[in-house]
């Protein structure tokens, strides 16, 4: 168990079938992406990159710890240089392509993304925002980066876990131990209480990585627990493969991880374990093409997923030619990538000036994305080339993030005055037709005001966000009053002619015989309400939603 190296170990005896399980990792995430339809279990191939990734770092850090010549700066320089170049290259990547297809929201929330790219914390940002498997993720260039800073968050608190074990001369097994056993509680609770929470939160995924560091740990220390269950190796390699395969076949996103992320990471684990000579590992696993994919899994993973959901963003409905298109130019990036940047930063030789330089430029990335996030989006890239004024392209989202809407515009006694959305052609005059909603009411609100305006009438904006529907009674408790208020006021002005509705209907697919029966009663009530005051009613269908 001694060892004498005079430098620090920097990679455990280098085994392809690893770079293979990198592979399939990857491949079954792409599909995943690309095809969901195809393979609905493939994003288990993220659990895979835990484990291997705890693995291969505890195996470092084990060695280095026990012969005496661990530093926290070569570990951490050793990271920077791994991680930092490709990761920089897709960061500015999006950004550019961000600056010229995204519109000032979009560009808004890909500055903040950006930030947690650069910082290594983007799974709390996502946290906050809606789920990994929400629709309306497939428009996150940067979602994928979650895994990464999970990763990352764990080599920044492991090694001085370890460094700390190996002081107080403890038992290095039993901390990883205890550590799995609880975070593995935390993801089984939380997927139950808060789905949400158990995929992005560290506490929840850490069980993962250390399932690797307790392979390590067996692998280095526990060397008769291998010799006996060497005659088994096909076994187990063939079990691995198993686990994974069921897993891309029956995993769903309902409660994931909890204890569906048993089979991928056993999985994982039983392949590590059967080592390099066993029957899937040399025959499949260490194929020539399986560890090239491997070697260019990182810049595979971080490419392909913001080519797809730029796509998305510019075509609702990608078609699978151009899907196939996109995988065959993120494998043509990752081998470009890998060969030209990768490679050429990793080697030895000024170690301290290109992690000092790489250090500088994420932090130069990072803070032109919180320019980005802070400047609500850089409304200026297109407003030059647009026809309609500069308030025309406020977004609501953007309002509403800062907690307020657009009232200036509002004569108070035209109006309730506590109204949330508020806005008219013509101030001092008042309206011949109303736009009455929430956000939904908003956003049409301009191009309406506009065709009315040519046509010489007053067009005022009436409502309220945060989900008020526009009817009256409704059994919202900080909507009725506001709303009652509202439509008899507009019941009694005698100018207006027209009630242009437009909310964001709340009925989905799930919702139950009496939640439709309540939501058209409360519809028609309000409609034969209005048109009791002559009235006219044009009702705007939603915004069709994925």
């Amino acid at each position: 168990m001694s060892k004498n190296p005079t430098t620090p170990q920097h990679h455990p005896k280098y085994r392809p079938d690893i770079d293979g399980l990198r592979a399939i990792a990857v491949i079954s995430v792409v599909i995943f992406h690309a095809f969901p339809e195809w393979l609905s279990g493939g994003f288990i191939g993220v659990d895979i990159f835990f484990v291997i990734s705890g693995y291969l770092i505890s195996h470092i850090l084990f060695e280095n710890l026990e012969s005496g010549i661990f530093s926290f700066s070569n570990f951490y320089s050793r990271r920077i240089r791994r991680i930092f170049p490709a990761l920089l290259l897709v960061l500015t990547s999006c950004y550019l392509a961000g600056w010229f297809i995204l519109l000032a929201n979009e560009f808004m929330q890909l500055g903040k993304h950006v930030v947690g790219g650069a910082s290594f914390i983007s799974n709390f940002y996502l946290w906050s925002e809606s789920g990994y498997f929400d629709n309306i993720a497939d428009t996150k260039p940067l979602l994928h980066l979650w895994s990464l800073a999970i990763e990352e968050q764990f080599y920044l608190v492991w090694p001085f876990v370890l460094w700390l074990v190996w002081k107080l001369r403890a038992n290095p097994i039993i901390i990883p131990l205890i550590i799995v056993l609880t975070s593995f509680i935390i993801n089984i609770v939380s997927v139950y209480s808060n789905p949400v929470d158990a995929f992005y939160s560290p506490l929840s995924r850490f069980w993962e990585l250390l399932i690797g560091s307790c392979l390590a740990y067996i692998v280095l220390y526990r060397k008769e627990l291998i010799s006996r269950w060497s005659s088994w190796c096909d076994v187990i390699s063939i079990l691995g493969l198993s686990l994974f395969l069921v897993g891309i076949l029956v995993v769903n996103n309902s409660l994931f991880p909890g204890w569906w992320a048993l089979l991928p990471t056993m999985s994982a684990a039983f392949l590590i374990f059967a080592g390099p000579n066993a029957w899937v590992n040399r025959h499949l696993l260490s194929n020539r093409v399986m560890v090239w994919f491997g070697l260019i899994s990182f810049p595979l993973y971080l490419w392909h997923w913001p080519l797809l959901s730029f796509a998305r963003i510019m075509k609702s409905d990608v078609s699978v030619a151009l899907r196939i298109a996109l995988v065959v130019v993120s494998i043509i990036l990752a081998w470009l990538t890998y060969l030209i940047i990768e490679r050429p930063i990793r080697k030895d030789g000024r170690n301290l000036l290109k992690v000092a330089i790489l250090v500088l430029l994420m932090i130069l990335v990072g803070a032109t994305g919180w320019s980005a996030y802070k400047r609500e989006g850089l409304e200026f890239r297109y407003r030059k080339i647009m026809t309609i004024k500069p308030e025309q392209l406020r977004d609501f989202a953007k309002w509403e993030h800062k907690g307020m809407y657009p009232t200036g515009s509002c004569n108070p006694g035209f109006i309730y005055p506590d109204a949330y959305i508020c806005a008219q052609t013509k101030p001092d005059e008042l309206p011949d037709v109303v736009v009455f909603g929430d956000s939904h009411a908003f956003s049409a609100y301009w191009g309406i005001s506009k065709a009315f305006g040519n046509a010489g009438q007053n067009v005022k904006l009436v409502g309220k966000g945060s989900g008020c529907l526009p009817f009256i009674n409704q059994s919202k408790a900080d909507c009725t009053d506001l709303i009652n208020q509202q439509i008899e006021w507009i019941n009694a002005q005698p100018n207006i002619k027209t009630v242009i509705i437009s909310f964001r209907n709340p009925i989905a697919n799930s919702a139950s015989l009496i939640e439709v029966a309540n939501f058209e009663k409360m519809m028609r009530d309000t409609f034969e309400h209005l048109q009791k005051n002559n009235k006219k009613i044009v009702y705007l269908l939603s915004v069709p939603e994925a």
